[in-house]
């Protein structure tokens, strides 16, 4: 409370700093690593057939996933004090007074900003994969074919602030608690860590239930991450499906990779040999999906991903 109600100061400044970098890290370095050390190292075999890819990246990769991560959260955390000191200004919607709104308006803005962000990340993720801003703003990103839950925050310099931006916005915008803005930062930040997982759980039929349909799974941003053009969005599916903008063979893939899994967990059962496909039709465009499997696969469709790297997915709406 002290850092909301200190005078505008530069030790005030640099306790908001401080204390920025130091909740960002001790959320995201222990869900991250936390979550790369079970399910990469210490429960290696349990996990894996929950793997999307099967191949593991380098473990050079992942140190640079780190550093760009660590530099994210310095510049998140520059983008917090700004926020705060905007606040003490009087230029920001913040309030400290729950009852100024009520409880009801905590949650309904919480659930706005979900929304703002999910739209305001879509937009501007497309944008990013067009020339020449996909170079000088979202390649170091890309750099991870195959991620691992420390890529969830690794950007350049510029995305970082895009990023981190949607929230500065919605502040200088629209009335909010500090307790909803940091409870959507939060829920933010273990939902990119799991898109980025290289893990799936979600069961078969997700893609294609009238209303699972809508929420993304972990497959399909791993899949963005192998194939680029496509599968833009964040937490829902709504902007892709309205778009056009899912990978045509998105749900098949994954699928594939839910077959897969799925047919590993019967094997272990059963002691039954699982088939070629994952017990999936001999399908052509199935096989390849099956087979798919590393930063450097093929795209379902057969495609070679680095020409189908600003290949428009398909326009149709599902």
């Amino acid at each position: 409370m002290h850092l909301i109600t200190c005078d505008i100061s530069w030790d005030c400044a640099a306790q908001v700093a401080v204390f920025q970098f130091f909740m960002n890290s001790v959320r995201y370095f222990p869900l991250a690593g936390g979550l790369l050390l079970i399910t990469w190292i210490w429960k290696r075999t349990a996990a894996e057939r929950f793997r999307i890819q099967q191949r593991y990246p380098e473990a050079a990769r992942i140190w640079f996933e780190v550093r760009r991560s660590l530099l994210t959260l310095l510049v998140f955390t520059g983008l917090g004090v700004f926020s705060m000191i905007s606040g003490k200004l009087g230029y920001t919607q913040v309030y400290v007074d729950i009852d100024r709104y009520g409880v009801a308006y905590l949650f309904f803005s919480f659930a706005l900003l979900v929304i703002w962000q999910e739209t305001f990340f879509y937009w501007t993720h497309r944008w990013m994969h067009k020339r020449p801003w996909f170079n000088w703003i979202h390649r170091t990103h890309h750099i991870s074919t195959n991620p691992s839950p420390m890529a969830a925050y690794s950007f350049s310099l510029s995305e970082a602030i895009i990023e981190g931006a949607y929230l500065v916005i919605f502040i200088f915008l629209v009335p909010i608690h500090p307790i909803a803005a940091l409870s959507q930062v939060f829920y933010a930040m273990i939902m990119n860590i799991w898109w980025h997982s290289g893990l799936e759980i979600f069961p078969s039929g997700w893609t294609a239930g009238r209303a699972t349909k809508w929420i993304n799974s972990s497959t399909h941003h791993n899949m963005h991450h192998s194939h680029f053009s496509g599968n833009y969005s964040l937490y829902f599916n709504f902007w892709d499906r309205m778009c056009g903008t899912n990978f045509p063979h998105y749900e098949a893939y994954f699928e594939s990779v839910a077959a897969r899994r799925d047919g590993c967990n019967a094997r272990n059962a059963d002691r039954e040999e699982e088939p070629a496909t994952g017990g999936l039709s001999p399908d052509p465009q199935l096989r390849r999906a099956v087979a798919y499997g590393g930063p450097r696969g093929a795209d379902p469709t057969g495609a070679d991903p680095a020409r189908s790297a600003h290949r428009p997915a398909s326009n149709k709406t599902r």
